[in-house]
């Protein structure tokens, strides 16, 4: 459920925006929005499932997804389907994936067979992940963009059921951490929300007025993006401050310290920040260039991305069984380096006369890399802890991954979006032979996208430039080429961490 709707929300783009009269923005902000939210919920969410039981969590949790989906579906107006797609789901998720993970890891003692049951849990995701392009590009194009979501409240029915045969775990003797969680949500919360402004309000310096209720508010000229990870990261340090008191005191905590005492959590959990800003990113920005410059319908941007996950399924399948005779550091070097070699091709292909078939093989070759380290992550980060911290150091990974999936869309939307209207500034302001300060350069690019541009602009524009949508794809084109170089320079940050997962002795998988 989680992956389709990873798929389908940026497929459906066009739609969306057609549908409710709004533009790209909205759904980049309803991604942000769930990442913002889930970033600030997804520890106590793990905490939740040791002291409930990860079963009865993880049930409440696919629960509440068939809610959100439901309300998505039916949404008649863009708030509601925010409040579904964004509120709800966030909730859900915070509940459901921490729980599901930690029960995987319950459930197999052995090394081998966890290596293999991750790589079925990743097959799952992978699969979702390539049926739900295909299903909202055709559904969107030929019925309803609504209908895949419909089908979702299906599926809730049918995990319910079999949910039931799940053993429950036995719960931990502990509470509930209210300052802590607090704290956590205030910190992780700004930080996210922080990657949501720093497009449209600028990352350091104020492009536009940030204004809260009619009242301006902008200390100092800095972007209310600045300011935000400032408060994101004092709150981070008040947080482990408030975690470390309460440890030496012998009282319960939002997530126990001891976790960083071992090496292999400490760093997967580094590396998983920065892997998914690349998950958050890619997701969102392939399809929209591929609708945007290269005016692919839904169902040609669907194929695409399902070839890319048909990539990742085929890693994640034979993950398992890599993991037992490589070391987790050596595994996840080469899928990252099978990441690097995918975004150059794709870098040398793309044009304004892209092809099915030419997009769709790089991406297969970026998908062949994501699936490896997407199925195994978690199995690499968690398993050397003790049972009784799995719940929360489970949390506290997905509360990362959402971080990161939260930044990558908003930082790559901003990036791209911004090269693209920037590059097709400049080249109408050449084609027409007029100079542009700074300052005034800088200020059209806001009427863009607020759609404010004066009358006047647009006529003289629309008089001296016939090939206007030529302009903006060969922009659009060119915003996207440096994305991929953004995106490379990721995975190698992503790469440069994993160097330092530390080697651990593989454990061959054991029949039966």
């Amino acid at each position: 459920l989680v992956s389709m709707d990873l798929f389908m929300m940026p497929v459906a783009t066009s739609a969306l925006v057609k549908a409710f009269n709004t533009d790209a923005g909205m759904v980049q902000g309803a991604i942000s929005l769930f990442a913002l939210l889930l970033a600030a919920m997804t520890i106590l969410g793990g905490k939740l499932g040791d002291i409930l039981g990860k079963k009865k969590v993880f049930m409440l949790g696919v629960g509440l997804y068939g809610v959100a989906a439901a309300v998505t579906a039916l949404a008649p107006i863009p708030l509601v389907l925010i409040a579904g797609f964004s509120l709800i789901r966030s909730v859900a998720v915070a509940l459901a994936v921490p729980a599901s993970v930690a029960l995987i890891i319950a459930g197999y003692a052995n090394e081998g067979q966890r290596g293999q049951a991750f790589a079925i849990y990743g097959v799952g995701a992978m699969t979702a992940g390539l049926v739900a392009p295909l299903l909202m590009g055709f559904m969107a194009d030929t019925v309803s963009w609504r209908v895949p979501f419909g089908l979702e409240v299906l599926i809730v029915l049918v995990a319910v059921v079999l949910s039931r045969q799940i053993t429950e775990t036995p719960k931990v003797k502990t509470q509930v951490d209210g300052i802590g969680t607090v704290l956590a949500f205030l910190s992780f919360g700004a930080i996210v929300l922080g990657g949501m402004l720093g497009g449209p309000y600028g990352w350091w310096n104020m492009r536009r007025s940030f204004e809260v209720a009619g009242v301006s508010i902008n200390p100092l000229d800095l972007s209310p993006a600045a300011l935000l990870f400032a408060i994101g990261g004092v709150g981070i340090v008040l947080l482990t401050g408030h975690v470390n008191r309460r440890e030496e005191r012998g009282q319960a905590a939002l997530f126990s310290m001891r976790l960083f005492d071992n090496r292999t959590y400490a760093v997967t959990t580094l590396m998983v920040v920065v892997f998914f800003l690349l998950n958050g990113a890619l997701p969102f920005a392939v399809p929209v260039f591929l609708q945007e410059a290269v005016a692919f319908d839904g169902s040609q941007t669907g194929i695409v991305m399902a070839v890319f996950m048909i990539g990742a399924l085929m890693a994640s399948l034979g993950s398992g069984k890599l993991l037992a005779i490589l070391q987790p550091r050596v595994l996840m070097q080469l899928a990252l380096l099978v990441v690097v070699a995918g975004f150059f091709w794709l870098s040398t292909v793309v044009s304004p006369q892209l092809t099915v078939m030419t997009v769709a093989l790089p991406m297969f070759v970026v998908g062949l890399g994501f699936g490896a380290v997407f199925a195994q992550v978690p199995n690499i980060q968690l398993s050397g802890l003790p049972a009784e911290l799995q719940g929360e150091g489970s949390g506290l990974a997905e509360t990362c991954k959402g971080i990161g999936v939260g930044l990558g869309t908003s930082l790559i939307g901003s990036v791209m979006f911004g090269l693209a209207l920037s590059g097709m500034v400049d080249t109408v302001a050449t084609q027409t032979r007029v100079e542009l300060s700074a300052d005034e350069r800088g200020a059209l690019i806001v009427q863009i996208e607020d759609d404010t541009v004066p009358l006047e602009v647009e006529q003289f524009v629309s008089d001296k430039v016939p090939n206007l949508e030529e302009i903006m794809r060969a922009a659009y084109v060119e915003a996207f080429q440096t994305t991929l170089g953004v995106l490379t320079g990721i995975v190698l940050a992503a790469l440069l961490v994993a160097s330092f997962i530390p080697r651990l002795k593989p454990q061959a998988p054991r029949e039966g």
